[in-house]
């Protein structure tokens, strides 16, 4: 989605745009529920709880829950002005592609409360948060008037307005066509061997053999980027994260909401299944499912709402999100190398982000003044040493640092190539 949304902003600037994508098993955007949940992921009331758990399930000092360290107002303002976008980018791609993007505005995240530890994250999360943002706190009982199929056994719920949801591939496509009607150009399952670089500049990329030159090239190359950039010796601390999926047989409206717990998430999607989510795994470029962590998933979303123990499973999956050490997103030039340009790291934020990653990166560019700023976002935070919380942790054995991207699975030969 974000090589989509940065082509597409180019374009519009009128640009000459060459989208090139190799369809690797283990996209980002395959592997997201599509939220939209500007806050509450900025907060940690979204993937951030699972994350926050899979950190403290291999960690020999676990920290609690209400210790969890928020993300940066610099993102939160990026994530809120790219949420605010969404609403007339769907009519906008509609009308350019004929695409919906299944914007759904829903009744916002509901984050369900089964204890103690959860109770005081809400409360920090409540005072923490400035005007206008706001939490509203329910009781169980008022919990179940929102979503009468939640469970009963809880302490209550944490409910954040305006956090809605989208289709992501639909979003990624629409993008992509839109980004082809004004001009842009795109090669379908074509492999970026490496970046050319000569002296301090990239002139353009290795494909199958041939050299296509640009004045700039953006890398956006999602859980490979950091794979991409050492081909130009730029150290880019992006590695894959992966996420497992659950999608169930289609229902009748069952959710009004998007809801989140420490144990997964769950979204009804437009044509009735309900996709529960998402594991948070550092395993290297390994899309395989595994049936731990597939049962922990349905385990969870019966926990949450009991009906789903009825109902079946159409389809299971994996995918692999760009983290990075500190959980924001990689924009911008590099300092020192021209014709380069980051559009990474999106991680849990990538799909909420998309309009204003697209933008921002776009407006670099083309040298437009900013919307929002990019420092905080530049790859050159990365040369200061990273404090202990910055730093990535381990799972199943192998652990991910700026350059170290070994991978176990099928495609983790496969690297750069992306967008």
């Amino acid at each position: 989605m974000i090589g989509c949304a940065v082509a597409y902003e180019l374009a519009l600037r009128s640009v000459q745009v060459l989208l090139l994508d190799k369809s690797l098993p283990g996209r980002a955007t395959s592997a997201s529920a599509g939220g939209l949940w500007p806050i509450g992921e900025t907060v940690g009331l979204g993937c951030g709880v699972i994350y926050h758990a899979a950190r403290n399930g291999n960690s020999h000092e676990p920290r609690p829950l209400a210790e969890m360290e928020m993300l940066p107002p610099s993102l939160r303002d990026v994530l809120v002005a790219s949420n605010e976008c969404y609403p007339e980018l769907a009519g906008t791609l509609r009308d350019l592609t004929d695409i919906d993007i299944e914007y759904d505005p829903g009744v916002g995240l509901m984050f369900l409360i089964y204890n103690d530890d959860e109770m005081a994250l809400v409360g920090r999360v409540a005072r923490s948060l400035p005007a206008p943002y706001k939490v509203q706190l329910l009781g169980a009982a008022d919990a179940r008037r929102f979503e009468p199929e939640v469970t009963s056994d809880l302490l209550g719920a944490a409910l954040l307005e305006g956090e809605h949801q989208v289709n992501p591939m639909l979003v990624a496509e629409a993008y992509k066509r839109a980004a082809v009607r004004l001009g842009a150009t795109v090669r379908h399952d074509c492999h970026v061997d490496a970046l050319q670089r000569r002296g301090n500049r990239v002139t353009g990329v290795h494909v199958n053999g041939d050299v296509l030159e640009a004045r700039t090239v953006v890398n956006a190359a999602g859980a490979w980027a950091g794979l991409l950039a050492e081909t130009a010796n730029v150290q880019l601390p992006v590695f894959p994260i992966r996420g497992q999926v659950v999608l169930t047989e289609a229902l009748p409206r069952t959710l009004r909401a998007c809801l989140s717990t420490s144990g997964c998430y769950l979204a009804q999607k437009k044509h009735g299944e309900v996709l529960i989510g998402s594991t948070t795994e550092v395993v290297g470029f390994d899309v395989s499912v595994t049936s731990e962590q597939i049962t922990a998933l349905c385990r969870g979303a019966v926990r949450a709402v009991p009906m789903l123990r009825r109902v079946g499973v159409k389809r299971i999956w994996a995918g692999l999100r760009p983290g990075t050490p500190d959980e924001l997103p990689v924009l911008g030039p590099v300092e020192g190398l021209d014709g380069y340009c980051n559009a990474a790291g999106g991680f849990r934020t990538g799909i909420v982000a998309a309009p204003m990653t697209g933008r921002m990166v776009a407006q670099a560019i083309v040298g437009e003044t900013p919307s929002l700023p990019i420092e905080p976002f530049l790859a050159s935070r990365f040369d200061e040493v990273p404090s202990p919380s910055q730093r990535p942790f381990v799972a199943s054995g192998l652990e991910i640092g700026a350059s170290d991207h070994r991978g176990t699975g099928p495609s983790s030969r496969e690297a750069p190539g992306s967008r």
